[in-house]
């Protein structure tokens, strides 16, 4: 019984270790697949009206963004995770 025991404890801290490498551990992140439906979805109306919206973080070097990325008080208004 302590033989069981302790294979059960060893394959627990195995798993543990390797977890990374592990395929159910490398899911997709949803957030990252909402993100590009919006990002296409913002990306149509930006590009059919230009002069009134901003395409943000979805396209950083859109002309768009050229007000937003203009320093004020030393810091840009347009901060992008990367």
């Amino acid at each position: 019984m302590r033989f069981k025991i302790l294979i059960f404890v060893l394959f627990i801290f195995y798993v543990f270790i390797i977890w990374e490498d592990l395929v159910i551990a490398e899911t997709a992140d949803p957030y990252e697949m909402d993100w590009i439906i919006f990002c296409e979805t913002l990306m149509r109306y930006v590009n059919q009206y230009p002069d009134y919206l901003s395409a943000g973080c979805c396209d950083y070097n859109h002309p768009s963004n050229d007000l937003l990325k203009e320093e004020y008080l030393g810091e840009p208004m347009l901060v992008c995770r990367v």
